[in-house]
């Protein structure tokens, strides 16, 4: 995916970005890639195609979303997706990126740092023990090839504000991973808003993004040590 698609394509889906935006993607993707030659980041090399299933993919966490002045937890970032996307689109925003690998994070923390991103702030922990502090704290929390749905929820829940959305960015089998939700829905006092499915433009990879809206505050059992919240999903 060149530049003209990538803006071509957002378009279509009501996501604008500006020229100094595209500028700052782009870069970052150079710097992701320069980078992947030292240690790994990522296992796609491809610019194009770089660009369509990690930025592009990214990007359409803005469909349909009022993101200003808004704080944005991405939980299990990696090197920095989509928390520097967001960052970038969202310059109004407060995105965290949290991560438990402290490679990355220090990658993501001194990457934004040297690009003058400051709405973008760095944490190595993770995510149930960042909870434990930041309870009702985010309106959004987001969530990109992390965990089975069931499990991310235990995982960002506590963290959201009341009437804030979960997102989980998900592929094409979304709907066993709902129903297996099931209870933690129940459990935890969400809902499901709606639910946007698309496809990839040029690879014809499907993307399905679930919005999950907090109801009420979440129990203060929750979250649970990760082991447990694995060994014994809600």
């Amino acid at each position: 995916m060149n530049k003209i698609n990538f803006l071509y394509e957002l378009e279509k889906r009501a996501i604008k970005v500006s020229a100094m935006q595209l500028t700052q993607l782009w870069d970052f993707m150079a710097h992701v890639l320069k980078t992947n030659e030292l240690f790994n980041l990522t296992a796609i090399t491809d610019e194009e195609t770089f660009v369509e299933k990690m930025i592009f993919d990214c990007a359409l966490a803005m469909y349909g979303q009022d993101y200003d002045q808004k704080g944005i937890l991405d939980i299990g970032t990696g090197a920095g997706f989509p928390s520097v996307v967001l960052a970038i689109l969202c310059p109004t925003s407060q995105v965290i990126a949290l991560d438990s690998t402290a490679k990355k994070i220090d990658f993501i923390k001194e990457y934004a740092k040297n690009n003058g991103i400051n709405n973008l702030i760095t944490i190595n922990a993770r995510a149930e023990d960042f909870a434990k502090e930041n309870r009702e704290k985010f309106d959004y929390v987001i969530a990109r090839a992390v965990a089975p749905l069931k499990i991310l929820l235990e995982l960002a829940f506590p963290m959201l504000k009341v009437d804030g959305h979960f997102v989980a960015m998900k592929g094409l089998d979304y709907e066993n991973e709902i129903t297996e939700a099931t209870t933690a829905l129940k459990t935890l006092k969400g809902s499901i808003d709606y639910i946007y499915e698309d496809i990839l433009p040029e690879s014809g990879e499907h993307r399905s993004l679930i919005f999950v809206k907090k109801l009420h505050e979440t129990p203060k059992k929750y979250p649970r040590p990760y082991t447990e919240i694995k060994n014994k999903a809600l």
